[in-house]
């Protein structure tokens, strides 16, 4: 019988930026942005429509559990990637160090000098190459962290298993990862 997947397709440009977008939101709430105002810019520029199943629970919810809080707050890593890929930042941290959530405010709008459909429209992706490159890397950094964990033996390169299994689920989703969609995209090792 043949094999049923189809082979993977990167995402386009405009996709990466939306769902970075999107995913500013999640991580500006989770880290004490006013809901409301996230809310109220997500209408006003349609990038409501690109939140994800489990993004909207967490908008939707006004007092969102501690630990709902901290997983959302994690996101952050998963943006970093979604940046690296856009071309907006130039180097992750590396695998062991969290990316400073702060940096997003000077990247993406609405705080940066920068309108939500110019940032759309003008999204431009790394190379192919750099994108399987930094999938192939991230995913040896996340098998190293959960063979350490899984050994109880230290690590042979300096990684942090939450930093890497955020940053891997990001880039699998941005290299097409048979056309999942983010919310059910994994992070197989």
């Amino acid at each position: 019988m043949a094999d049923e997947f189809s082979p993977d397709v990167i995402r386009s440009p405009e996709e990466v930026a939306r769902r970075a977008l999107a995913l500013f939101s999640v991580v500006g709430v989770a880290l004490g942005a006013p809901r409301s105002d996230v809310l109220d810019w997500l209408k006003e520029t349609g990038v409501s429509a690109d939140l994800s199943p489990s993004e909207d629970r967490f908008l939707a919810t006004s007092t969102p559990p501690r630990q709902q809080l901290i997983d959302s707050g994690w996101l952050s890593e998963r943006l970093a990637v979604l940046c690296w890929a856009l071309g907006e930042v130039s180097e992750l941290p590396p695998s062991d160090q969290q990316y400073d959530p702060a940096v997003f405010q000077d990247l993406l709008p609405p705080f940066a000098d920068v309108d939500t459909a110019s940032f759309i429209a003008n999204a431009k992706l790394r190379s192919d190459e750099a994108l399987i490159t930094k999938a192939d890397e991230l995913l040896g950094h996340h098998w190293e962290a959960r063979n350490a964990k899984l050994t109880g033996m230290a690590p042979a390169i300096p990684v942090d298993i939450e930093i890497v299994q955020e940053r891997h689920h990001a880039i699998n989703w941005v290299i097409g990862y048979d056309g999942a969609a983010w919310d059910e995209v994994t992070t197989d090792t």
